[in-house]
């Protein structure tokens, strides 16, 4: 059993958060567990040895980094600070009844999604629903989504089976790609339920005087027309983030996806991680989700927080900045995405915070700021000792076998071109690979570096759009590049010396085919200029 010492902030006060309180309390850990909502009933089965509980609360700041953060909050009127190391987002999402997407008013013939769940879990309600004629709407006004059509479909097929009742679900494109769907599709089709899918056309939708829906629609698929009048029409709902949720993300600084959910869309961000170290989302926080998915969220947030106590960093390997250069700019605190730059009041990096991808030090326009192994001298430093040794001077003529720098995103292109030695696919002879820890990291100097001491060409190889671990690194690359282009464009200095383009950690192929045609390139160059 490990037993973690530091406390971790729990900001939520459903299943997912109480799995997540649970799972690290399990491993005696001490947590602190909030919730906007004035009720912590589901907290009831908590150890509350290590938990402090705090209902009615809604986070006002946070300042400092993981392993360190300063929270403040308002607990019904009163201000209250804490310190713990981790923050985990786990709130639920919400559900809006898109009544007004079909033109329709609530009452008792149009029910939410919601509603007609909780009425299937109480006997009174349950009754009333016997022998009745129940019609779901989904995915007709917008996109639906595998958990807004798994719960209507159980709905269905426990009015079909239990009580007698007839189902029928009005729909677009039917998402049945979720784990066990298409399985409980075809229960629920054996069961009784008619489903009617639109392509071409649209149902019509028309709320009478008693309140019952009128559908009246023209099916596809046996071409001709239908109306409809259930006894109940049932809608279906958006999955969205709530508005606290919104200003938890914007006070903690996090990037959102395109939804709005406090998680960028980026690979490295799966499962629960967010763009700063030590602060976690889980659940639906971070995305529209089934139960399961939230089960497997706790354990992964628990997974993250025993990781976190474990790490170790050496500070010496983080970025620095020299007080004495810095011109107070804040160029590198509104670049950096893992907000690992403080005002105090000068610009300072937190060392805990940082992640070392250097594109802080690429974008400072004084060169104040320092990172080991990416100084300008340690670049020229590799380009001339490589081309000091044999494997490099010894090969022939720069005509016959032009010098080429690959500056390669170390999560990608830099791992691509290993793939590619390993699967023997043919390279560049005199090719010099230099991983950085993002293409963000590269600067204007260090390419031009590059070009004095020696190289014949330069590729910028950096991962895919939105795949960049530092977020925009990739996109920064690009940028340096074009510049680069344009100022060669008014000189004599062929710009198809200097390339830049995408490529991921599994394409070595690919990685092989660029530098070989990068090569040809400078080769043709280099013989028509000493021709």
């Amino acid at each position: 059993m490990i037993s973690l010492t530091e406390k971790s902030l729990i900001v939520g006060n459903g299943p997912c958060a109480m799995s997540i309180a649970q799972n690290l309390l399990s491993r005696k850990a001490e947590i602190i567990l909030v919730a906007k909502d004035a009720n912590l009933a589901l907290a009831e089965n908590l150890e509350v040895n290590h938990a402090e509980l705090l209902a009615n609360v809604r986070l006002l700041a946070c300042q400092g980094a993981a392993g360190n953060f300063s929270i403040s909050v308002d607990h019904d009127g009163e201000k209250l600070s804490r310190t713990v190391s981790n923050i985990i987002i786990a709130e639920e999402a919400a559900r809006d009844p898109n009544f007004s997407h079909y033109g329709l008013n609530p009452g008792d013939a149009v029910l939410s999604l919601s509603q007609i769940i909780s009425h299937l879990e109480k006997p009174l309600e349950h009754a009333s629903l016997q022998g009745k004629k129940v019609l779901f709407l989904t995915g007709l006004s917008e996109e639906s989504n595998p958990v807004i059509l798994e719960e209507i479909m159980r709905s269905a097929l426990v009015l079909q089976s239990d009580l007698d009742a007839q189902t029928y679900v009005l729909t677009k494109n039917l998402k049945v790609a979720g784990n066990g769907l298409e399985a409980l599709y075809r229960k629920t089709r054996e069961a009784g339920t008619v489903y009617v899918k639109f392509m071409n056309t649209s149902p019509e939708i028309r709320q009478k005087e008693d309140g019952r829906t009128e559908i009246t629609f023209f099916d596809e698929i046996i071409q001709q027309h239908f109306r409809l009048t259930p006894d109940v029409a049932v809608v279906d709902e958006t999955i969205a983030p709530t508005n606290y949720l919104k200003d938890l993300a914007e006070l903690l600084e996090l990037e959102k996806d395109q939804n709005g959910f406090p998680q960028g869309d980026n690979v490295h961000r799966i499962a629960v991680s967010t763009n700063r170290r030590g602060i976690w989302v889980a659940g639906t926080s971070r995305g529209v989700q089934v139960s399961t998915e939230e089960i497997t969220d706790a354990g992964n947030v628990a997974i993250s927080v025993i990781r976190q106590e474990t790490l170790t960093s050496k500070t010496e390997d983080k970025a620095q900045i020299e007080t004495g250069r810095c011109a107070r700019c804040l160029t590198c605190y509104r670049s950096c995405s893992y907000r690992a730059i403080a005002l105090d009041p000068v610009p300072v990096v937190i060392q805990e915070a940082c992640e070392r991808c250097g594109v802080c030090a690429a974008v400072c326009p004084g060169d104040a700021i320092r990172l080991k192994g990416l100084e300008h001298q340690d670049i020229a430093t590799q380009i001339t000792e490589a081309l000091s040794q044999p494997a490099f001077s010894e090969i022939g003529e720069s005509s016959a076998h032009p010098f080429l720098v690959a500056f390669c995103c170390e999560r990608s292109a830099s791992q691509a071109g290993e793939l590619a030695a390993c699967m023997g696919h043919s390279l560049p002879k005199r090719l010099l690979t230099i991983p950085v820890p993002c293409a963000g990291a590269i600067s204007q100097a260090h390419l031009f570096s590059a070009f004095s001491n020696g190289a014949d060409g330069v590729l910028v190889l950096t991962c895919h759009e939105g795949n960049c671990h530092s977020e925009h690194g990739n996109i920064y690359a690009h940028q340096k590049v074009r510049q680069i282009k344009t100022l060669f464009s008014g000189t004599n200095f062929e710009e198809e010396r200097l390339f830049v383009t995408t490529l991921a950690s599994n394409m070595g192929k690919e990685f092989s085919e660029i530098a070989n045609a990068f090569e040809k390139t400078i080769r043709e160059l280099n013989s028509k200029n000493n021709s």
